[in-house]
């Protein structure tokens, strides 16, 4: 790896937040921990009755922030197309959740495993993506980071068959017992590394809402010669909601809701439409299946059944 031109280039960190009172925290967190943090690079799609960018930390990095008001917001792909607008041409691209804790040196970490699956396997098209490990916050303000094991996180379907009448599928997280990176055939949405230009060539799709928003990124950056391997070395934490009273509310959430043109079960409809449209070939264009593999590749890499 040619580690002292590729650690020169800057990570742009591609946050999408929804009423998030962990949004400071996580940019914190990222700039805290990271070895070169004049290097990074945020843009913040903040989905707020607020606005926090007076709160936000300034320094040499840079952040590129927009204000949306919750109820003119049209759900988390929307959210996540519009952070991408704020890529600046930065070296890799890094796409997280707004309630994320890192480790010391996170960067560096990602940046070594990119560059490294990339030489061995001859493709510098290399997405590195998994669900990450948790972490909590006890009552007394205690941070506690949950890793479970040492081994590689591989994302499988809980059911093989992917229909077109219902093509959101769910997806579990299992325990390879393997200590090194793996291929694998589905992303995470929360822990996304890649090269910067994955932005122009793999934009997201604003008119999906937010169930098969993986899928769809999948399929797409696979069919353009992507290839997605989940990391052994996951140097970041997510904090999983569990809906309990006092947390932030979500895009379908009533007081937002009443004020909405478009309802999000309207988004939703729409958005698995789309979704079944892409991998039936229907949807075409920079949204659809791209030049360099097709569907049937995707489904025989993954062993999923298509049916109808």
């Amino acid at each position: 790896m040619q580690s002292g031109i590729v650690n020169q280039q800057r990570i742009f960190v591609s946050i999408a937040s929804f009423c998030d009172p962990m949004l400071t925290f996580t940019i914190r967190s990222a700039l805290e921990m990271a070895r070169h943090p004049q290097r990074l690079s945020f843009g913040i799609v903040d989905q707020n009755v607020t606005s926090v960018e007076s709160e936000l930390p300034t320094g040499e990095w840079r952040n590129a922030y927009l204000h949306i008001d919750p109820h003119h917001s049209r759900g988390a792909c929307w959210a996540r197309a519009m952070a991408m607008t704020l890529y600046a041409g930065e070296g890799y691209f890094f796409q997280i959740d707004s309630h994320t804790l890192f480790d010391p040196d996170w960067d560096v970490t990602l940046i070594e495993a990119l560059e490294t699956v990339s030489a061995a396997n001859g493709n510098d098209k290399v997405i590195l993506s998994t669900r990450p490990f948790a972490f909590e916050i006890d009552g007394d303000g205690t941070i506690s980071r949950k890793r479970f094991t040492v081994s590689t996180l591989k994302l499988v379907p809980k059911d093989p068959v992917l229909k077109l009448s219902d093509p959101v599928m769910k997806f579990a997280a299992y325990n390879s017992k393997e200590d090194r990176d793996l291929p694998g055939f589905q992303i995470s949405a929360a822990f996304l590394f890649t090269r910067g230009r994955f932005v122009e060539e793999v934009p997201y799709d604003p008119y999906l809402y937010f169930h098969g928003e993986e899928q769809d990124i999948s399929i797409r950056a696979f069919s353009r010669g992507w290839d997605i391997w989940h990391p052994n070395k996951v140097p970041l934490y997510h904090l999983y909601k569990t809906r309990a009273d006092g947390e932030a509310p979500l895009h379908w959430d009533p007081r937002f809701e009443e004020r909405r043109r478009e309802k999000w079960l309207d988004l939703r409809t729409r958005a698995h439409r789309r979704l079944a449209d892409l991998i039936s070939g229907r949807l075409t264009g920079v949204y659809g299946i791209g030049a360099v593999k097709s569907i049937v590749d995707y489904l025989r890499l993954s062993g999923l059944q298509l049916e109808d």
